[in-house]
Parts: C-alpha cells; sequence; structure tokens
C-alpha cells in the first residue's frame, strides 16, 4: 500500500508522532484495522528498531503504532485502546518501568513487554516486580517476540 512505504519512508527520516498524525489518520480510517485485530504499541528512541520491529508484527497480521519517547507514546495511549505495550527500558526521557504505571493508569488490563539489551537477570525482576509482564533481552529473535506476544494476548483473554 502506498501510504504504509510513505510511512516507513518517513519513520526513517526521524519524524515524530505529531508529524505524522495525519498520515496515521488516513492509514487507520483506510487499513484493514478492525476491531478484531490486535493493536500493538511499540516504544523505542531507535528508529532502525522501531521499523524494524513494526515490519515483523505486522507480518504476524497485527496492527502497530510506534513512539520514539514517553511523551509520544502517552499521548497514543489517551486516545488508542491498544491490546498490548512492547517498551524498551531504555528512553530518552525516563524509563519504561516508569512509562509501565502510567499506561497502567490509563489502560490498566493490558499486558506490557519490555525488552532491552542492557538488563542483568536482577533488573529484569526488579522491572517486572514493579510493572510489566514479560522481558526479552535484546538482540530478540522474531520467532521469540511472536511467540511471547502470542502467549501475552493469549493470557489476557
Amino acid at each position: 500500500m502506498e501510504i504504509r512505504s510513505n510511512i516507513s519512508a518517513t519513520i526513517k527520516k526521524g519524524w515524530r508522532w505529531h508529524q505524522l498524525r495525519s498520515i496515521f489518520s488516513r492509514v487507520a480510517s483506510e487499513s484493514d484495522v478492525s476491531p478484531k485485530k490486535v493493536r500493538v504499541l511499540h516504544v523505542d528512541d531507535d528508529p532502525d528498531i522501531r521499523l524494524m520491529i513494526s515490519a515483523s508484527l505486522q507480518e504476524f497480521g497485527y496492527f502497530v503504532a510506534t513512539a520514539g519517547s514517553i511523551a509520544e507514546a502517552l499521548k497514543l495511549v489517551a486516545e488508542v485502546s491498544f491490546d498490548l505495550f512492547i517498551l524498551d527500558v531504555r528512553l530518552p526521557d525516563g524509563s519504561g518501568v516508569d512509562l509501565c504505571q502510567k499506561i497502567r493508569d490509563l489502560q490498566p488490563k493490558i499486558p506490557v513487554l519490555y525488552y532491552s539489551a542492557y538488563a542483568s537477570d536482577e533488573e529484569q525482576k526488579a522491572a517486572l516486580s514493579v510493572c510489566g509482564d514479560a522481558y526479552l533481552k535484546k538482540p530478540i529473535s522474531m520467532r521469540k517476540l511472536e511467540q511471547t506476544v502470542a502467549s501475552l494476548l493469549e493470557r489476557q483473554q
């Protein structure tokens, strides 16, 4: 679809959510997003990782919105009901754990998957004890991502 390729090209240029709002609105209204299609919010400050993971999630059949910061993510969470959140632990304006707590205030029962390249086993346990449902270490295999996402979504139902 031409609109999706325009979004990918725009994301590669490093544009932010507020600059893409009109494009995403058109995609949401023109695409096959139905109430049954799982909506995922993926938050990572690295645009290349956002693009790679969102493309994989779309291949798995999910509708994916992305954000590069806590502020951008919270704007999306206030506007859209999601079925799953995938959060990088280290973000430019705070931590994924802090974001998880704020998300849980707005959408309390939605599963949260963290991922990070830097977390020790103790840091993973500490993050999950505060907020969140699962944790993957980077680099993430797309197979493991797909299995973990499916497992979290099954538990939710």
